[in-house]
């Protein structure tokens, strides 16, 4: 049931996505920054109401025949056209017993999803959760490290300065660009509206009927920022330190405080005997946590 409840939800975002766009005018109305600080609440309100009054199930004029993923799943429309949306529950909705369904189907850390959808199949209900992202720009600060599913269901709502929107839908692992701030608590690597709207010109298509997302090779480098994103930063720094010829204008604080760091930590390592500078290295990975 996992495989078909990921099907609907693809062909239901993708016509969402479609339906959205004739919405524009409506979604310009809210409002979602209060002194400059974004608050997507009243988005949230609307979209919930949206879907359960207007768009619950799949519209009955789609051309979408079969939907297909990576080459190897394969749904027919007609296995999903049935189910429907009964209600989209915001943050202070989910109970506790919907929390232990959503965690139990999780990858990472629970969190209360922006929204969820309560979807119906012969009286069964089943919980489908959705990120809501609200941007001015493009890239935004994503969610920690430990909280991000990587295969979560996201609108993308790009606002801009000539009074317009644009929307987008699709994956979580697919907003996210690879760029990430250097953390002081957890890291949030960063989504990207037009990184997700680029993947889906791409990777995903609608050709004879068929919405297909096909693999993305590429997402393996996302995959390993999220599974170990220490090893990725380390590799990034062993970069900066080796490969840097010249400062750069922009270039981060961070930068040269590593620079310094390496500087001060050969000073001493160069001075050590061969022997105990196996012993530090060895010293050093006992210290690596696992």
């Amino acid at each position: 049931m996992k495989k078909i409840i990921k099907a609907f939800t693809a062909v239901y975002l993708y016509e969402l996505e479609k339906y959205l766009q004739t919405k524009k005018n409506e979604i310009l109305k809210i409002s979602l920054w209060q002194d400059e600080a974004n608050t997507d609440r009243p988005l949230k309100e609307y979209l919930k109401k949206l879907i359960e009054h207007s768009f619950n199930k799949l519209p009955v004029n789609t051309d979408i025949v079969r939907v297909v993923f990576d080459n190897s799943e394969n749904t027919n429309i007609d296995d999903i056209n049935k189910f429907e949306i009964a209600n989209v529950l915001l943050p202070e909705e989910i109970t506790p017993n919907i929390k232990n369904l959503i965690y139990n189907e999780k990858d990472g850390v629970y969190t209360k999803p922006d929204l969820c959808l309560e979807i119906i199949l012969n009286g069964i209900k089943y919980y489908e959760t959705i990120e809501l992202k609200t941007t001015k720009t493009d890239a935004i600060p994503g969610s920690s490290i430990q909280q991000i599913t990587p295969n979560e269901w996201v609108v993308f709502v790009k606002f801009s300065k000539d009074n317009n929107i644009d929307i987008t839908t699709g994956q979580y692992i697919n907003a996210i660009n690879s760029k990430m701030q250097f953390p002081d608590r957890s890291p949030r690597p960063q989504v990207s509206f037009n990184e997700i709207k680029k993947w889906n010109l791409l990777y995903r298509s609608n050709k004879n009927g068929v919405l297909e997302f096909k693999e993305d090779k590429n997402s393996l480098i996302k995959y390993e920022l999220l599974s170990d994103w220490q090893d990725v930063l380390s590799k990034r720094w062993v970069d900066i330190l080796l490969n840097a010829n010249s400062l750069k204008s922009n270039e981060p604080w961070f930068n040269n405080a590593l620079r310094k760091f390496i500087i001060e930590f050969l000073k001493e390592y160069d001075e050590l005997p061969t022997s105990e500078k196996l012993a530090l290295k060895n010293k050093i990975k006992l210290l690596i946590e696992n």
